[in-house]
């Protein structure tokens, strides 16, 4: 019997991924609420809070491709908007991220001045070339004003490869998980040590999770076991070294073994789709923004005097709220449908030049074979091949 549950519009927003991406939160927060009070209880089990972070990844894949994919699906054919992903991607990531940004090294400066402690979620001294360098994602030094922002970076690069990673998976799904195979080996025995090559498996598995949830795939009955097999994993490799040290590629495949189950089985579903995580969920992004400080602030403040269960829960529920009030007055009116839709039009001929400018074409053309916009549900394809003429440079 299948279990899926019955939400079929791939277009529109899916409760129960706002709920997934509560989970994400929640899960970070309870890590950051641990980084700054160490011994607390379960301690152990707080630091793999950490891997939220994997999961937001993969859900950021998921959720990119997932319109694009269920278009071929239906139609056998699909135009991926260059231009408009760019436009609509800087509009929704780099808007409050800015504003966090000037906002702490504002409030940062101003404590510096006056001989006051940063919390620990923020970097104790910084310049002005450091506040730039983080309004233009240069992370190479990998230091930050809000420690949660490195996470960040690595989203605004993973935004130039996407577009190539779901060509790639239409044409040749083999090679992209090649890709991640390749990925893991490099980051795990080499010396390609880079937190981008160390993540970019969660970001490509969550073009995967798309895939199958489009397509109904029957491998989704196996989430549970593979969820399973990538927790022992990755129990396994955080016993020895690998890198980054925030994540491992067992982790990545418990994120995406659970946004699999939780599109096919419906009590997950459910849960998932309360309204309190779907609140969480949509303004988690703010949330993410704006927490480390508040919660290192609050646990280091109260912890010695209410105790560190009591000074956790307070944390938490205090970044929660900063993270609504900048979703509020923030996140939410520059997402407002009237002001995406009047910020593409805006700047669609000045991303159109500057694309025309360095050679990258305004949309890629995908098209599936026949027989594969055809199959029937019950029987997905293994592949999905690329026409001849599927990457083109048009208009």
């Amino acid at each position: 019997m299948n279990r899926r549950a019955s939400d079929d519009r791939f277009e529109g927003r899916l409760d129960y991924i706002d709920g997934l991406r509560a989970v994400a939160v929640l899960l970070v927060m309870l890590f950051h609420a641990r980084v700054h009070m160490p011994g607390t209880p379960l301690d152990h089990l707080f630091l793999e809070g950490t891997h939220g972070v994997d999961l937001f990844f993969v859900l950021s894949g998921f959720c990119l491709s997932l319109p694009t994919l269920t278009k071929l699906r239906d139609a056998g054919a699909a135009r991926f908007d260059l231009v408009g992903f760019a436009a609509k991607r800087f509009l929704r990531i780099f808007p409050p991220y800015a504003v966090a940004v000037v906002l702490f090294a504002g409030v940062g400066t101003y404590a510096i001045h006056n001989g006051f402690a940063l919390p620990a979620g923020m970097r104790p001294h910084f310049e002005l070339t450091d506040v730039m360098a983080e309004l233009f994602f240069f992370d190479r030094m990998n230091e930050h004003i809000n420690q949660s922002f490195w996470s960040l970076a690595l989203e605004f690069r993973w935004y130039f490869i996407f577009p190539v990673a779901l060509a790639i998976w239409a044409a040749r799904p083999r090679a992209l998980l090649a890709l991640i195979f390749a990925a893991v080996i490099a980051s795990e025995l080499t010396r390609a040590t880079s937190t981008d090559v160390g993540v970019m498996p969660a970001f490509l598995l969550g073009i995967v999770a798309a895939q199958i949830r489009v397509r109904d795939h029957p491998i989704a009955s196996f989430a549970p076991l593979i969820g399973i097999l990538g927790v022992v994993a990755a129990l396994l490799l955080e016993r020895g070294y690998h890198f980054p040290v925030q994540t491992n590629f067992g982790w990545h495949v418990v994120a995406f073994a659970l946004v699999v189950l939780a599109g096919r089985e419906r009590w997950l579903h459910a849960l998932l789709s309360q309204r309190a995580l779907i609140a969480i969920g949509t303004a988690s992004y703010s949330i993410y923004l704006v927490h480390e400080p508040i919660v290192s602030a609050t646990v280091a403040a109260l912890g010695p005097r209410i105790g560190a269960a009591s000074a956790m829960l307070v944390a938490i529920a205090l970044g929660l709220a900063g993270g609504f009030f900048m979703w509020t007055i923030v996140e939410r009116p520059i997402t407002d449908r009237t002001i995406v839709t009047a910020f593409v039009a805006l700047s669609d001929r000045w991303i159109r030049g500057l694309f025309s400018l360095t050679g990258i074409p305004p949309h890629i053309d995908l098209a599936s074979q026949p027989s594969v916009a055809g199959a029937s549900v019950g029987n997905p394809p293994n592949l999905i091949e690329l026409q001849p003429a599927a990457l083109r440079r048009s208009g």
